[in-house]
């Protein structure tokens, strides 16, 4: 078993206990990310509800879930739900089941007033007992909101108040958005970094990972 394999089990682990996990790529080109997608691949396919906040555009985050054999649109609207924050932002109509958006004038205090109106409405239609949640590459905050430390911290503070059970993986590019690194840190059990050194690319454990590598 290679390490990145390794990695992947260390973070389903931590998943199935209800834990945070954030993935930080130190480098633009080291890929960590796609691990939290496919650690919440096999939750998805056991017909969990699972939860991808996407700060990109979804056609990017639809790539990167074929790319790890996620077959979305199987699951879309009936296990799965996307809420697009880069298309609430641009006003951009997603016309697919199962994909969220907020609608209206959106600065960083109506985002959050929004948001926790979307998260009461979907617990009180979905009535889960349990929710997997992947924030799909938070470094895109930095470009959509003027405080995204800020806006970051109230919004996993309202994800993490729902009443019911919660495990989280948060992956975002530090270059893309160096002001989240210190948050990630503290609100995560257990921290993956990527990066390269030279031609090779590496993942590496920072934070709770024990004896693992």
């Amino acid at each position: 078993m290679n390490n990145e394999n390794r990695l992947l089990e260390l973070i389903i682990s931590a998943l199935s206990s209800n834990k945070i996990v954030g993935i930080v790529d130190r480098d633009i080109a080291s890929f960590g990310y796609m691990l939290g997608l496919k650690a919440i691949k096999g939750d998805v396919e056991r017909g969990k509800y699972v939860w991808i906040v996407s700060y990109d555009p979804l056609q990017s985050l639809f790539r990167d879930m074929e790319r790890v054999g996620l077959n979305y649109e199987e699951h879309l609207g009936k296990n799965l739900f996307i809420f697009d924050v880069f298309g609430s932002i641009k006003g951009i109509e997603p016309g697919m089941d199962g994909v969220l958006t907020l609608k209206g004038y959106l600065d960083d205090n109506v985002f959050i007033v929004k948001y926790q109106k979307l998260i009461s409405e979907v617990i009180d239609s979905l009535k889960p007992e349990e929710v997997t949640v992947l924030g799909h590459l938070e470094s895109g905050l930095c470009r959509l909101f003027k405080n995204p430390v800020r806006v970051q911290r109230k919004a996993w503070n309202l994800m993490m108040e729902v009443p019911l059970k919660i495990s989280a993986v948060r992956t975002y590019i530090l270059p893309e958005c160096p002001a989240m690194d210190e948050l990630v840190y503290f609100c995560s059990d257990l921290v993956v970094e990527g990066l390269v050194e030279g031609n090779r690319r590496r993942l590496i454990v920072t934070k709770g990972g024990g004896d693992e590598p």
